[in-house]
């Protein structure tokens, strides 16, 4: 458990580090990263952002029954995606982390962390 904390530390002091040196530059046109919805999965597997950045969540399947994008705390459920290119918004205002996946697909996960801006 120590050893995973300490990681944890390292991994989060690298990606402030990482953030600071590019200012983050292609982030702020447009809605930001997008997260690719296929069947039983979600790509990238973990998303580091600022807090106020939109993701866009983007199905890529067809699926009659739809996807639908939750978190585990159930505090974010998206609209019934169901044909690739359907498409959903959701900007991240609190820090914290977010354990996401599909609602019928619960082993389809990302992670999304998400930080203050550097005032």
């Amino acid at each position: 458990m120590i050893q995973t904390s300490f990681c944890h530390r390292i991994s989060r002091v690298l990606f402030l580090t990482m953030l600071t040196s590019l200012g983050f530059a292609g982030m702020a046109q447009g809605h930001g990263p997008t997260v690719k919805i296929g069947h039983a999965e979600m790509e990238p597997p973990l998303l580091n952002l600022w807090v106020g950045t939109t993701v866009h969540f983007s199905n890529t399947v067809s699926n009659p029954e739809g996807h639908i994008v939750v978190d585990e705390a159930g505090t974010l459920e998206g609209p019934v995606l169901k044909e690739p290119g359907d498409g959903w918004h959701y900007t991240f205002e609190k820090e914290g982390t977010y354990e996401i996946h599909l609602k019928s697909h619960p082993a389809a996960k990302t992670q999304i962390v998400v930080i203050p801006k550097k005032n």
